[in-house]
């Protein structure tokens, strides 16, 4: 579709024609899938805390067990009985990612969406409705298979539908909509705070709703043009335009591109048959063919990696406790809804920017904010202070613990704008680079070994972060934050190209032979953007 460009005091808003509001249609079904995913994260830090589904100390009614009935009850749980609970979400979705990567090249791109939906709404309501303990873990690992479905399908299928030059903004805009859903999810949490023990179950059934919208919405929505390209090519070798295979892709082209001529839709596709047969050719791929691809593997994997790692989303998962422990007890849940909203704000701004400033331009701004904003948070809890005196901090009781006024403040300072480095680099651009780096012929596969990595490492983040806290203490561990994102600048520069205004099948190209990303460059020719 063609594009408008506004300036705007500086700013540049790509303002597309009217014709297009069939790809923005598939895009927010598309992407409920992330709000449902950023929802589940923004509303556990609620739901598994005190006066919700965990026992406040003051408690005096019924102690659940894994096997007691009843709504009005809550449970005890360790540190680690905590992490297990809030890792469900991730383990169903570690296993759903493994489903992907066996058979998501057959199953299609919008048919995992309607599955993720269907198992979102399943899992929302098992944990929701349930009145005993071990169908509550059961509602939220189901859940956890459809994050899985859910958030593998979303950066492909939004990459494959979208136009060049705004590729990346709808692929970042997707991240926009995961942090709308932990925004959402804070929010509701603080709505449903005064309601004890069963609060939770309110959150958690806010997602039946939006799972049903999604479902129905996805519906109207055709396949990925390019798969079907792919699977045309496949399933005869020929590009002939009477194939019936090519012809239901041409249609599908035909419904996101209601701006165009037919011959330019008509050009459009024949470009991108050409380009799939000659990278794939005609021949179904092992799902372990993405191992042949080592550098987009490298470039994929390491950045999802070391986007959890570096200890954003555990910090989301426990956001509440958090500020808790930097003394705000009694507005810990308002504060987390602030975060929601920062989050979203900077969001808005890489998507604004990402196609204009480029991927790397963004990584690097986003981690520097991280590393500085965890210096600051490290220093910030080792001037912990015991409200008993003459109490050590270690020997200190959970609700004793403060911050000095002026160490409080600086500390919910620093987390906003390490969470706002975290959605200005990390965030957006890892999901985009992984939508943008895998060959067509393995996308889907390859995607999934990156879900992989990134759900496992996020289990163990997880798991550990309450363990570390004690081992570390929560200065030590910020440190230790601070350290890996350092490292993680390092990785940007040697390892992560820049492929801003390049079509999917020019990122393919470019990336085919082995080059660091000092080689890898984006230089202007006479038909456009080429690698070198």
């Amino acid at each position: 579709p063609k594009t408008a460009i506004l300036d705007i005091s500086g700013w540049k808003t790509y303002v597309h024609m009217a014709a297009s509001a069939r790809l923005y249609y598939a895009f927010v079904f598309i992407a409920l899938g992330g709000l449902l995913f950023g929802y589940i994260i923004g509303a556990t830090s609620n739901i598994v805390t005190e006066g919700q589904l965990e026992c406040s100390s003051d408690w005096t009614g019924p102690v659940g067990t894994w096997t007691s009935v009843g709504y009005r009850q809550c449970y005890r749980f360790t540190a680690l009985d905590r992490g297990f609970l809030t890792s469900l979400n991730l383990i169903g979705a570690l296993l759903s990612s493994l489903f992907c990567f066996l058979y998501s090249e057959n199953m299609g791109r919008k048919l995992e969406v309607q599955i993720g939906a269907a198992l979102f709404f399943a899992g929302s309501v098992i944990a929701a409705a349930s009145p005993v303990k071990w169908a509550i873990y059961v509602g939220f690992t189901v859940y956890g298979f459809g994050i899985g479905f859910g958030m593998h399908a979303a950066p492909v299928f939004i990459a494959e539908i979208s136009p060049a030059d705004i590729r990346g903004a709808l692929v970042s805009a997707k991240e926009a909509i995961v942090v709308t859903g932990i925004f959402l999810g804070f929010a509701l949490g603080l709505a449903f705070q005064g309601v004890e023990t069963i609060g939770w179950r309110y959150m958690v059934m806010f997602s039946a709703g939006v799972a049903v919208v999604m479902e129905v919405g996805i519906t109207f929505v055709p396949e990925s043009p390019r798969f079907l390209v792919l699977k045309a090519i496949r399933g005869s070798g020929l590009l002939m335009s009477n194939d019936a295979g090519m012809n239901r892709a041409f249609s599908a082209l035909r419904w996101f591109r209601t701006g165009d001529t037919d011959d330019a839709v008509n050009a459009e596709l024949q470009t991108m048959c050409e380009d799939i047969a000659a990278a794939v050719g005609t021949q179904a791929a092992s799902v372990f063919a993405a191992f042949r691809y080592p550098l987009p593997l490298i470039i994929g994997c390491g950045l999802v990696f070391l986007q959890q790692i570096t200890g954003q989303p555990s910090v989301l998962y426990y956001a509440t406790n958090i500020f808790k422990d930097a003394g705000f007890k009694n507005s810990a849940a308002l504060s987390s809804t602030g975060v929601g909203i920062v989050k979203l704000l900077a969001t808005l701004l890489t998507v604004w920017r990402v196609d204009k400033a480029g991927r790397r331009l963004l990584l690097y701004v986003g981690i520097t904010m991280q590393a500085v904003s965890l210096a600051v948070i490290s220093l910030a809890f080792a001037f912990r202070q015991c409200q008993t005196s003459g109490v050590d901090i270690s020997q200190c009781e959970k609700e004793q613990v403060y911050l000095p006024q002026e160490w409080a403040v600086a500390t919910v300072i620093a987390l906003m704008v390490y969470v706002s480095g975290y959605q200005v680099g990390f965030g957006p651009i890892a999901w985009l680079m992984i939508s943008e780096v895998f060959p067509v012929g393995v996308r889907g596969a390859a995607l999934s070994v990156a879900a992989v990595v990134n759900f496992l490492s996020n289990i163990g983040m997880t798991l550990t972060q309450g363990i570390l806290q004690t081992l570390l203490t929560p200065s030590g561990l910020f440190l230790a934050y601070m350290v890996l994102s350092i490292l993680s600048l390092v990785f940007v520069k040697f390892v992560v190209p820049e492929t801003k205004g390049k079509t999917l099948e020019e990122i393919e190209t470019m990336l085919s032979s082995w080059k660091s990303a000092r080689d890898v460059r984006v230089i202007p020719t006479e038909g456009g953007l080429a690698g070198a």
